[in-house]
């Protein structure tokens, strides 16, 4: 009886071991949809037609201005159509040409070029950049989505500028 008593005992251990190998610990899976979710991209729920405009303060001052191709892509990857225009000529093409839901450039870029697009057929949303040689108070007053911080503060203010309740 003992024989069988220790066959009966590393039967059950075996298979213990065998079950326990496929086990995962409390939680774990969670964990691991939660981490996937996390590069879940962000893709909007309204497209906008938009042009990149950089100027001449763009261009003189040599800094990445707002057709930078990182920014084109990242902005065509979540759903916007993405047009680009350097200097005035450029942007007086391009808005000629087609009908633009917003412009993004640097605020000095923009405070430049607002007669010019003021004179399109539908004027578009503005939504400038702070350039950090700016006064931000001032050009808060100019322009109110005004952005000063990353992509995703961008991207917020392109939901809200067209959201239909916004616009």
């Amino acid at each position: 009886m003992n024989g069988s008593r220790l066959k009966t005992a590393a039967i059950l251990v075996v298979a213990l071991c065998l079950l326990a190998a496929n086990a995962q610990a409390c939680g774990e899976l969670m964990l691991r949809s939660l981490g996937a979710m996390r590069y879940h991209a962000f893709v909007t729920k309204h497209p906008a037609q938009i042009l990149l405009y950089a100027g001449e303060a763009a261009a003189a001052d040599k800094r990445p201005g707002a057709t930078e191709a990182r920014l084109h892509d990242s902005l065509e990857r979540v759903g916007h159509k993405v047009s680009l225009a350097h200097g005035h000529g450029e942007l007086g093409q391009a808005l000629t040409t087609h009908q633009y839901d917003v412009i993004i450039a640097y605020a000095d870029d923009m405070a430049g070029a607002t007669t010019q697009i003021a004179k399109a057929s539908r004027e578009p949303m503005l939504i400038p950049v702070l350039d950090p040689a700016s006064n931000e108070q001032q050009m808060r007053e100019r322009f109110p989505r005004l952005v000063t911080g990353n992509f995703n503060d961008l991207l917020k203010a392109i939901e809200q500028a067209m959201s239909p309740s916004k616009a």
